[in-house]
């Protein structure tokens, strides 16, 4: 293995084994400084990792380019580098109505409608979130009085959608699916292929059924910007807890195997 990785540019020891991965700037920047004595490592455009500790625990915060095929790069090079649990924080477009603006998305499992997902695993294989993991986030989320949604998303390779394909997803998935987004299939069909435990943590940011079109987070003074990144920010302190309740659950889990062995 290279000293170095070639789309972080991170080694060995620069990397925890829970890692916070999301592709919004302004969310990355925040988690950072929620971390004590966080060290960064600047990689290709659009890739960066920052290492500090939350309550004594080394944890790690990445952000990476916007769609599936950038996400499915940093998990390969977070696998080689040691990490094991990766917990993705990002935006939905929401299909079911009784999801608003700000609503939290926790998804059990991803219909596969995106090309790196597929490349990974066939379509019939299931694209499903680690439940460890998500009964962790779920406790937090509990704790800081945060109700998410939890179910199904579909996951597509594009962020702008035609009419005539939404309408044709709709007919087929808006039944099972609460929301759409880019890279849950390809986070669970990379973390089974790697061997990682993985969960996807959306905010919702536009709606199909109430009209709002993805990239509203985007425009300043629709109000919606403030509104979705507030949501972003009550959401990392219990995501960062449940990180490092789970690092504490696994190597106690490793402590009682190796007494009984």
């Amino acid at each position: 293995m290279p000293r170095l990785q070639a789309f972080t540019r991170a080694g060995r020891g620069d990397v925890s084994s829970h890692v916070l991965v999301t592709s919004l700037e302004e969310i990355y920047s925040e988690a950072v400084g929620k971390l004590e004595d966080p060290v960064e490592r600047v990689g290709q455009p659009g890739f960066r990792l920052s290492t500090g500790t939350v309550h004594g625990l080394k944890v790690s915060v990445a952000l990476r380019p916007v769609g599936p095929s950038a996400l499915a790069i940093l998990l390969e090079e977070l696998s080689r580098l040691g990490a094991k649990v990766v917990l993705n924080l990002d935006t939905a477009f929401a299909l079911a109505p009784r999801l608003g603006i700000g609503t939290v998305v926790l998804a059990t499992a991803s219909i596969k409608g995106d090309g790196v997902s597929r490349t990974y695993s066939p379509a019939e294989v299931p694209a499903v979130a680690d439940f460890e993991l998500l009964r962790h986030i779920q406790q937090a989320l509990s704790l800081h009085n945060i109700v998410p949604e939890t179910g199904l998303v579909w996951s597509v390779d594009a962020f702008y959608l035609s009419e005539q394909f939404l309408e044709q997803g709709v007919r087929n998935y808006g039944k099972l699916a609460l929301a759409l987004d880019m890279d849950t299939a390809a986070l669970y069909s990379v973390a089974m292929a790697r061997k990682l435990q993985a969960a996807s943590v959306l905010v919702v940011e536009s709606s199909l059924p109430k009209g709002v079109e993805r990239g509203a987070l985007y425009q300043e003074g629709e109000g919606l910007h403030e509104k979705v990144l507030s949501v972003f920010s009550k959401l990392l302190k219990p995501l960062l807890e449940a990180l490092t309740l789970h690092m504490e659950k696994s190597r106690a889990k490793l402590r009682q195997a190796a007494l009984t062995q």
